[in-house]
C-alpha cells in the first residue's frame, strides 16, 4: 500500500486503524451512524445525500423539539438549520412540521436521513429515534388513506398511496412520502414516489438484497474515511465525474480548465467521491480511485487544483477554504478542507459542477 502526503499550512497529526475482526464484525457494533446508512443504499444508487438530524438539533437549538411543537418553532429551527448549510442534503426538510403533524415522525426525531437516487428510482432512509411510535405511524397511514401492505401492519409491506393523496394530506409534504414502508426491527421508515423501488430498498435495509457498498468498490472505504459528518453528499463510481466535472462549464472555462489541469500533470478519472462536513464546519473531501498508484499521483495535482482559481464558479477556491491537509491512503486520496470564515457554505458550493478539483 502505498501513503503519500501532501500538507498545506497547519499539519495535523494522521492516525491510521486498520481494524481486524473480519466483514460480519464490521458490519455490526463498530458502524458509524454514517457508514450504516450508506450500507442501506440500493446497489444502484448513483448519489446518496445523508444528514444527521441529532446532530443538527444540537447545532441549531431543535433539542427541545417534539410533537406537540409550534409551527414557529418549526420554522424557526430550520431557519437556523439552512443558514449553517446544515440540511441542504435533506429531502424531506421543507415538509418537517407537516410530517410531524400528519404522519407522527419527521426530522425532529429522527436519527439520521439518507437519500438515495439512481435511475431506476429514489428513497428516503430515515432512522428514527427510540422515541418514535412506529405503530403509531402506521395507524396515522392508515387514517390519513394510504393502502394498507397485504400482509398488514407491523409486516415491513408498503403503504401506497398517490400524489394526490399527498397533496391533499397537506401540500407543503415532498412526493417521496407517496409510499411508505415501516419496519420495526431496524426502527426505520423508508420514503418514495415508486411503490416497487421502496419495496426493494426495504430488502437491501433488511438484508435480503444487495446494497450499494456491496455491489459498488471503494463506497465502504469513502464511507469510513467521512467520520461522523452533521452532513455528507456521496457519488458512487464514476458518477461524480458526470456530475462535478468541467464538462457542465461553458466552453471558455473548460479550456482554462483543460490548461491549469495540464500545468498540475494532469489527474486520473475519480471511481467515487464523498463531501462530509464536520461539526466544525470543515469539509472532508474523499475521492476513490482504481489503483493505489493512481491516489498517490493524484494528492498533489488535486491540492494544487483545490487552491487555486474556481473556475466555472468564479473567484478562487481560496476565497472560500483553505486545504489543510493532503493525503492518499491506499486507493483513496483525502483533502480537509477549512473554511475561510463560519459562513462559507462549503458542501452546498462544491457538491454542484463543474468543480476544478473533482474534475475527471
Amino acid at each position: 500500500m502505498q501513503r503519500r502526503v501532501v500538507v498545506v499550512g497547519v499539519v495535523i497529526a494522521v492516525v491510521v486503524v486498520l481494524a481486524g475482526g473480519g466483514l460480519l464484525a464490521w458490519r455490526t457494533a463498530s458502524r458509524t451512524p454514517y457508514e450504516q446508512a450508506v450500507a442501506w443504499m440500493p446497489a444502484e444508487t448513483l448519489r446518496a445525500t445523508y444528514t444527521d438530524w441529532a446532530a443538527v438539533r444540537g447545532l441549531a437549538d431543535g433539542t427541545d423539539l417534539g410533537a406537540a411543537s409550534s409551527t414557529r418553532d418549526v420554522g424557526s429551527f430550520l431557519d437556523r438549520a439552512y443558514d449553517q448549510d446544515l440540511v441542504s442534503a435533506s429531502a424531506v426538510a421543507d415538509s418537517t412540521y407537516a410530517m410531524n403533524e400528519q404522519y407522527g415522525l419527521s426530522p425532529v426525531d429522527a436519527a439520521w436521513e439518507m437519500y438515495g437516487q439512481s435511475r431506476e428510482g429514489a428513497v428516503v432512509v430515515m432512522a428514527m429515534t427510540d422515541e418514535v411510535d412506529l405503530d403509531g405511524v402506521e395507524r396515522n397511514l392508515r387514517s390519513l388513506g394510504y393502502r394498507a401492505p397485504a400482509e398488514g401492519a407491523g409486516t415491513g409491506g408498503t403503504w401506497a398511496g398517490s400524489a394526490d393523496l399527498v397533496a391533499t394530506i397537506d401540500p407543503s409534504l415532498t412526493p417521496v412520502l407517496q409510499n411508505v414502508v415501516v419496519l420495526p426491527d431496524e426502527h426505520v421508515v423508508l420514503l418514495s414516489d415508486n411503490t416497487s423501488y421502496v419495496s426493494s430498498a426495504a430488502s437491501v435495509v433488511t438484508g435480503s438484497a444487495e446494497s450499494l457498498e456491496d455491489a459498488t468498490e471503494g463506497t465502504a472505504a469513502l464511507a469510513e474515511l467521512a467520520g461522523e459528518p452533521v452532513s455528507a453528499m456521496l457519488y458512487a463510481s464514476d458518477f461524480a465525474c458526470e456530475a462535478l466535472s468541467m464538462g457542465s462549464a461553458d466552453e471558455e472555462d473548460r479550456a482554462v480548465a483543460e490548461d491549469l489541469v495540464n500545468r498540475v500533470g494532469g489527474v486520473s478519472p475519480l471511481s467515487g467521491l464523498v463531501l462530509a462536513m464536520q461539526r466544525d464546519r470543515g469539509l472532508t473531501v474523499g475521492m476513490h480511485f482504481e489503483s493505489d498508484e493512481q491516489a498517490s499521483d493524484n494528492v498533489e495535482p488535486r491540492v494544487r487544483l483545490a487552491s487555486g482559481e474556481a473556475v466555472g464558479q468564479g473567484g478562487t477556491f481560496a476565497d472560500r477554504f483553505r486545504v489543510r491537509e493532503g493525503r492518499s491512503d491506499g486507493q483513496e486520496v483525502v483533502l480537509d478542507l477549512v473554511p475561510v470564515d463560519q459562513t462559507q457554505s462549503l458542501l452546498s458550493d462544491l457538491s454542484q459542477g463543474p468543480v476544478l478539483f473533482a474534475t475527471c
